[in-house]
């Protein structure tokens, strides 16, 4: 789990402090008192009760004449932090902020790989059904209300899609297909979206999975996989970023194993239609 992660990070990082302070033949209350620090913030350090900031490390060193360690304890920091971000630091100034910092890491990435069971990922969303997702962001976690701005930045991140060298994998479950994230008319105009992406786009895939398949493994979360060196997974209080190569790696399985499963072109364009049908469309 990206959780157990992080606390092995956390745990290698404040085992390597412990060992700079011993290695400095320095006690836990001299380091603080000369660190200016109150006697406890090294032990909660040491024990990884407590994260170091970078002034944390740069001060940690200077105090064990170890200034040589400061770069790469910083890094480790910066690494851990990335790992989980809360949503409420990302969207404290609403979501517009959160969907344009995307738009980078999609011009970067030259391999997207997708797996949503519940709901249309945001890169083929249409309008209608993102300002209502979106919406519903707002409304749940209580942020400032940017909509407007958010679903422009959200369909802006969809240009993407056309760039040259780039390919793009979708595999969703059927019950994206039926969760009316937005009033009937949009899930037609949303379906209708999906069925024109089961054909005549090369760089791009988009598998369903049927409700009666048996796919080997059905994830909880859903999640995204940029090239093959960083894996996105999306839960209610905040978001992961896992770069650890073996996990990277078991993602990569799961979404092989998902996208067999998946039927595609006509076969997928038939479990939309029938969905759509269900919304009022034709």
């Amino acid at each position: 789990m990206p959780s157990s992660r992080i606390t092995e990070a956390k745990g290698i990082l404040a085992a390597r402090l412990r060992e700079i302070r011993s290695e400095a033949r320095l006690t836990g209350r001299t380091l603080a008192s000369q660190a200016g620090w109150h006697y406890s913030k090294v032990s909660k350090i040491e024990h990884a009760a407590q994260m170091p900031n970078e002034n944390d490390i740069r001060v940690w060193c200077r105090v064990c004449d170890a200034e040589e360690y400061v770069v790469d304890l910083i890094a480790a920091v910066r690494n851990i932090d990335s790992m989980y971000t809360e949503w409420r630091r990302l969207e404290s100034t609403g979501l517009r902020h959160v969907q344009e910092s995307f738009q980078q890491l999609y011009r970067d990435t030259r391999h997207l790989r997708v797996f949503q069971h519940s709901a249309v990922p945001g890169l083929i969303q249409t309008a209608g059904y993102a300002r209502a997702h979106l919406r519903a962001v707002i409304g749940f976690r209580g942020i400032p209300d940017d909509l407007d701005a958010a679903v422009a930045a959200r369909l802006a991140q969809q240009e993407v899609l056309t760039a040259g060298g780039k390919r793009f994998m979708f595999v969703v479950g059927e019950q994206a297909l039926r969760t009316a994230i937005c009033a009937p008319e949009e899930m037609v105009v949303q379906l209708g979206r999906l069925a024109e992406l089961t054909s005549n786009m090369p760089q791009l895939s988009f598998g369903v999975i049927p409700s009666t398949a048996r796919p080997p493994i059905m994830p909880p979360e859903n999640f995204w996989i940029y090239d093959d060196n960083q894996v996105r997974i999306d839960t209610i209080p905040g978001q992961f970023r896992i770069k650890t190569p073996t996990d990277v790696a078991l993602y990569e399985k799961a979404f092989s194993r998902l996208a067999e499963t998946a039927v595609y072109g006509q076969a997928a364009r038939e479990i939309i239609v029938a969905t759509s049908r269900v919304f009022g469309g034709t």
